[in-house]
This record gives structure tokens, sequence and C-alpha cells, in this order.
């Protein structure tokens, strides 16, 4: 079977068969989460890698900066689902050798300022020739409270979110489709520079029972929790955060409003379930920009629509392998390079 037919969680599935977890003594958490955490010392460890592609991962429009806080924000959006304050960060670099060395020194820049933000840096590296862009990322992080997994949700729980759900996808569809809506550069920027839940994550682990980052879509990443904590959920689907900007890309677009918003994905925020009696001290703490949109149940993976009916909740987002999102032609990336490295980088600076 091809892997287009099988998908990314299948063919994860097959390394998981052949690696043998009895060797991997200092892993307490491993393959199946957002990261894995090692316990060094007295002390845990979360370790997280996440590669970007230019032909998958990275539109026309966006900049060699931008390139480099995405591949920042991608991998530390990770390990904060566990938890984690980053420590720092190595990357590999694949390039091909007719790239302009303006690209570097923009694409470093990305990097070093999105380190900044996230009080990380970058440890080293590795850098070779290679026929497309290719960014492998691993970040690591110290766990300073609870280790936060996607399987201790538990019955009764709030279901929780971070952010607003729906605008990374929207901010690609008003530029796959040059859609005239009013907040179209900011929507464009959620999906060309997602920014990772790092500072909610570490405070998250003194409060939430189970998080994950919803990335691969919202309906998804409910579904795994419910999966790995052997529970249920209710989510109402009138209490999903969405900016009305994201309404208007549904109505001029005619892709569903539930489709942008629980599984198209893109939206580097936490989904997390915590206790009512502790909800109070943990918004207090992170502040307004968290939302309940459900319960925790003991079993069925429900959402109540807008019309006030209960119906199950599809477990689908984006997957690897699958999901053809940009699926960028070898003609595109010629394109893309030519603009990105002759001229246009002065423009483009973000």
């Amino acid at each position: 079977m091809k892997l287009s037919q099988l998908g990314e969680r299948k063919i994860i599935k097959i390394f998981e068969r052949e690696f043998d977890k009895r060797r991997c003594k200092n892993a307490v958490v491993g393959i199946g989460d957002d990261a894995c955490v090692i316990k060094f010392g007295n002390k845990y460890l979360a370790v997280s890698t996440d590669a970007i592609y230019q032909k998958t991962h990275i539109p026309r429009e966006m900049t060699p900066r931008q390139i480099g806080k995405f591949a920042v924000n991608v991998n530390l959006s990770d390990i904060a689902a566990m938890g984690a304050a980053p420590l720092g960060m190595v990357f590999s670099f694949g390039m091909p050798s007719n790239l302009d060395e303006n690209f570097v020194a923009e694409l470093s820049k990305g990097i070093n300022k999105a380190c900044r933000e996230h009080k990380t840096c970058v440890f080293g590296g590795d850098t070779k020739e290679h026929g497309e862009i290719v960014i492998a990322g691993t970040a690591f992080g110290n766990v300073e409270n609870k280790i936060l997994t996607r399987s201790a949700a538990k019955a009764g729980d709030l279901i929780c979110v971070t952010g607003s759900i729906g605008s990374a996808a929207a901010g690609f569809y008003c530029l796959t489709k040059n859609l005239d809506v009013k907040a179209s550069g900011r929507l464009i920027k959620a999906a060309l520079e997602p920014k990772a839940r790092v500072r909610e994550g570490i405070l998250l682990g003194r409060y939430a029972n189970a998080c994950i980052d919803i990335s691969d879509g919202l309906a998804f990443s409910l579904h795994e929790i419910a999966k790995a904590s052997r529970v249920g959920f209710l989510v109402y689907e009138e209490k999903i955060p969405v900016d009305k900007n994201v309404k208007k890309v549904a109505e001029l677009s005619g892709i569903p409003l539930r489709e942008i918003a629980f599984h198209k994905g893109g939206d580097y925020e936490l989904l997390f379930t915590i206790s009512s009696r502790k909800f109070k001290r943990m918004k207090e703490e992170i502040g307004s920009d968290v939302a309940v949109i459900g319960e925790i149940k003991k079993r069925g993976k429900k959402i109540l629509n807008i019309s006030g009916e209960t119906e199950e909740l599809e477990s689908r987002g984006y997957e690897a392998f699958v999901t053809k999102f940009l699926n960028l032609k070898s003609a595109d990336i010629e394109a893309w390079k030519k603009r990105q490295c002759c001229g246009s980088l002065s423009r483009i600076r973000r």
C-alpha cells in the first residue's frame, strides 16, 4: 500500500511496532504525544522535532524571514503542549546551491527573532545541499511543573482552547483564492507567522490535566485526547472562538465554517482539559485569551451544533502524505526561488 493511502498516523504505527520501548529506560513519554519526555537526573527533558519542506509547507508568499520564524514556532509549539520551557534548538538545513546568500541571511534573522521572543537560542546544527528547501528543527525544553500529556483528561474536566480558531486556514484561503476580506492581512499573518503558546504551556503545567497542540485541526486533536485518555467529549459549536473575519472567509469561499474551524488545522493553539475548580485561578494567571468549548464525558465524541442538535464529530484534520494543502509544482518552486532571491527581499522584510 502506498504511503498516500496509509497517511501519517498509520506510518507512525509501523515505526512504533519496530522500536523497542524497553530499551528507552529514561523515556517517561514516548511516541504518540506532542513530544517525548526523558528523565535526566532529577529533571525532565522534553524533546520534539519537526521538519518543513518547500513543496508542502512553504507558500510562495512566505518571506525567508517568515520561514525562519515559522521553523522555530512549529517546533516550540510541541514542547509547549508538554508544559516545557524552551532550553534551545538545533537545526538541519537542506538548500539548493543556486539560492542567494541573502536568503540565508534573512532566514537566520527570522530564526533569531523568534528565538529571542521565546527566550531561547540555537545551539547548533548542520547544513547540506538539497534540491529544495528543507528545515528540520529539534527543540529541547525543561518541564518545570507537571508533565502535560494527551492521556490524563478526566470525565467532568472543562475543555478549553487558547486564542482564535480557524484564522490560519482562513488566511491561506485569502492567499489562494484572492478573497477581499477587510482583515485579510491579519488572517494571512496568522497563517504565515504563527506564534507558539510557550508562556501559556508553561503556566498550564500547574493547572491542566491534558494538553495538545491543535495544528493538525481542532476535531482531530479532540479525538486524540479522547483516545489517549479513554474518555469522550461534548463540544459546543457556538462556543468555538472564531474571528468574525473567518466567518466572512467561509461565506465568500463557500467553504463551511465548521470545516475551517474544526478540520483544516494550521492554528498553533493549545487545547487542554482542566478541572472546574482550577479554571478561575488559571484564567486569572494566563489572561482572557482562553475559551471553554466543552466538557470531557465518559463516552461519546459529540458536538452540539448551532441548531441545538447533538451529533458525532468526525475525527478528521491535516494529515501528512494525504492532505494536499500547498502541493507546489516544480515551476512554482522555480518562480518562488527567483522572486525570493533576486531583488524582492528589500521589499518583503518584516
